[in-house]
């Protein structure tokens, strides 16, 4: 990063998330052990990239208020498509409603309770897509597997809403007979 750095803040709208990336680490290392100059450029940097990202943020809000559940769902999953295990994840459950987290994850072969755990984090990846995870009733935290799939207690049977299974079967992941 030179100390002229405005070509490299005029390029930030159009950068990739690496170059960006690259960009805020450069920035990050001069705000440490920079010269006065480059410390105050730096800051300018982090400055100009924290802007972008909560314009790009406002304007993806925006743009998804007017979506109903299930094409927010298309969308979380086209921008950011399933991986071969996620697609598991979500063939398990619409297959086995009214389950255990631990009946899942023996379905797919797997052991303990990995089902959640992975539902969970496919979820959360997407959360800036979907809606806000609910609160966790029995922990401190967000439920992330709750942004896709109702949790019936006090038997801790998951299914995937209703809203959000129709969703899928869209992306092409149905109920198999």
């Amino acid at each position: 990063m030179s100390l002229n750095i405005d070509k490299q803040l005029a390029s930030i709208p159009t950068a990739n998330a690496d170059s960006r990336s690259q960009m805020r680490s450069n920035a990050e290392r001069w705000l440490v052990s920079g010269t006065v100059d480059q410390r105050e450029a730096a800051q300018r940097m982090v400055d100009a990239l924290d802007q972008q990202e909560q314009t790009e943020h406002e304007a993806l809000i925006g743009e998804l208020s007017g979506l109903d559940t299930a094409e927010r769902v298309i969308r979380a999953f086209t921008v950011k498509p399933m991986t071969e295990t996620e697609a598991k994840l979500v063939q398990v459950l619409i297959d086995n409603p009214g389950s255990t987290s631990t009946s899942l994850t023996q379905t797919l072969g797997w052991k303990a309770q990995s089902w959640h755990m992975h539902f969970g984090t496919m979820c959360a990846d997407r959360a800036i897509y979907l809606w806000p995870a609910p609160n966790a009733d029995h922990r401190n935290g967000k439920f992330y597997s709750g942004i896709l799939a109702d949790l019936e207690e006090p038997e801790n049977l998951f299914t995937m809403k209703p809203d959000v299974e129709a969703a899928f079967e869209r992306l092409g992941l149905r109920k198999r007979a």
